[in-house]
């Protein structure tokens, strides 16, 4: 338990000691590596993207409808693909384009395909959110995509587009388009263009930069202001977007109230500040769990004891943890309040539109 400097607030931090003490290495081998990494990196690197771009090679484009779009990142966890499939699946269906998702479910027991339920325990936090979030369309999960894909269109034969969620590195599923959130960018001569990371298991990158020329459309998180429009390589189209915190279902804390903070995601303290300003005060206490951890009534029981001693009068926590905390959370314990993401598009034209002139064009 850690307490925070200045404010009546706490951490208890049950992530466990090898996740935190490699985000720790991370950090510090983004300026200095290790003499012996340095001398493997250069070597691992080539031979790792090297192997990817051979897999990739044979992947191609669909003969055939629906559209296939892929959306994925260069490095790993936390960038957001999810919210962003989320309100893709919404806009396109709404333009009338019935839309599908495919998911490896990560962090699931069932290998699948199957059609995925919010309250399957079975499957991955993140597919069970999409499915709860959008009930009309199907949202399955596969552990390998081809036959996941084959299975999907065969249940869900009236589908105009299928969103493949996290699959910019994964070979042999053709697509028609790669959307590309861009985690780390920067502007050179006005034109955006992703900032290199070190690669696995040095860093939390994925692939080398040169991975994004595989995508025709990339996403930033960037406020609008005197930069001017943001603009991309050729062939590429960027779009800003910003994330906004809200009440999910409207329900919020009454006002004042002391509230803790559960959440087992990649990057906790950004969601535990937003918690702070949409309660206009620090949580008195933030619960930070693994990445896709599974909850159970011991560890609520553990949560909510210290959570007691600490004041809380409530408890927030994400989308994902919720579909999760759902079945353990006891009837009389403080009550338990969603705080969900929605996407802000900076742009003049709407994403779906930009999405459908890539593919049609």
């Amino acid at each position: 338990m850690t307490t925070g400097a200045g404010h009546d607030e706490a951490v208890l931090d049950l992530r466990g000691g090898a996740r935190g003490r490699v985000e720790d290495a991370w950090r510090r081998w983004e300026t200095r590596l290790p003499r012996l990494a340095a001398w493997i990196e250069p070597c691992s690197e080539a031979c790792g993207d090297a192997e990817l771009r051979r897999r990739l090679s044979s992947r191609g484009v669909p003969d055939a409808r629906p559209f296939l779009v892929s959306v994925g990142n260069l490095v790993a966890g936390g960038t957001g693909k999810t919210p962003v499939v989320l309100d893709l699946a919404r806009r396109l269906s709404a333009a009338g384009l019935h839309a599908a998702v495919l998911t490896r479910g990560y962090g699931s027991r069932a290998a699948g395909p199957r059609r995925v339920r919010p309250d399957d325990p079975d499957c991955g936090d993140e597919a069970r959110l999409l499915a709860a979030a959008l009930p009309e369309v199907p949202v399955v999960q596969a552990r390998r995509r081809r036959p996941g894909l084959a299975w999907l269109l065969r249940e869900a034969p009236g589908c105009g587009i299928v969103l493949l969620e996290d699959a910019h590195q994964s070979a042999g599923l053709p697509r028609h388009l790669d959307v590309l959130i861009l985690d780390r960018w920067e502007r050179r001569a006005g034109i955006v263009v992703p900032t290199p990371v070190r690669r696995l298991p040095w860093g939390p990158g994925r692939e080398d930069v040169s991975g994004a020329a595989r995508a025709r459309l990339w996403l930033v998180e960037a406020d609008t202001g005197a930069d001017g429009p943001l603009r991309g390589p050729a062939g590429v189209v960027v779009l800003g977007f910003a994330r906004r915190e809200v009440w999910a279902d409207g329900a919020s804390p009454a006002p004042g109230a002391p509230c803790a903070v559960v959440s087992g995601i990649a990057r906790p303290e950004r969601f535990e500040a937003a918690c702070g300003r949409l309660c206009g005060a620090p949580p008195v206490l933030s619960v930070r769990c693994a990445d896709h951890a599974r909850y159970d009534p011991r560890r609520v029981a553990q949560l909510l004891a210290e959570g007691t001693r600490r004041g809380a009068a409530c408890w927030l926590t994400t989308a994902k943890d919720r579909v999760k905390l759902s079945g353990v959370w006891p009837a009389d314990a403080p009550p338990l309040y969603t705080v969900g993401l929605e996407l802000v598009w900076r742009g003049p034209d709407p994403v779906e539109q930009v999405v459908l002139q890539l593919l049609e064009g």
